[in-house]
């Protein structure tokens, strides 16, 4: 048997590439399947799973990717930054009203003052 690389599909072999990279010995296929599931690596964790002897054997050999499938950038890539969502935000009418007059008062009406609110109330009422 000449020592070739072993053939897997695309995105198989983009994960084993990483996954060989974080895990130092994988020879151990049932420990490797479950550290590749932990990752995310699903196409590489059943590829192994059904391909055990072949795992071995790209593990010392290397491995690479079959012509079949077109690949579309690595496992890492970050995705473009998408445009960021319109604001919502919900219109309210002003509450208060500009005063008219210069003159800060309290009490009601136009009055001069807390003595003139009283007798603007009492004269309202009385």
């Amino acid at each position: 048997m000449s020592r070739e690389k072993i053939k897997v599909p695309g995105k198989v072999y983009e994960e084993l590439v990483v996954l060989q990279k974080e895990i130092h010995f994988t020879q151990d296929h049932q420990d490797t399947i479950k550290k590749a599931e932990d990752r995310g690596y699903m196409n590489a964790a059943n590829w192994i799973r059904q391909n055990e002897r072949a795992y071995k054997i790209g593990f010392a050999w290397g491995f690479e990717p079959d012509g079949s499938e077109p690949q579309q950038g690595t496992l890492r890539d970050i995705p473009e930054r998408e445009a960021p969502a319109p604001r919502r935000t919900i219109s309210r009418p002003a509450t208060m009203q500009p005063r008219s007059g210069g003159k800060k008062s309290s009490g009601s009406g136009n009055s001069g003052g807390i003595i003139a609110g009283i007798k603007n109330w009492l004269d309202k009422y009385f």
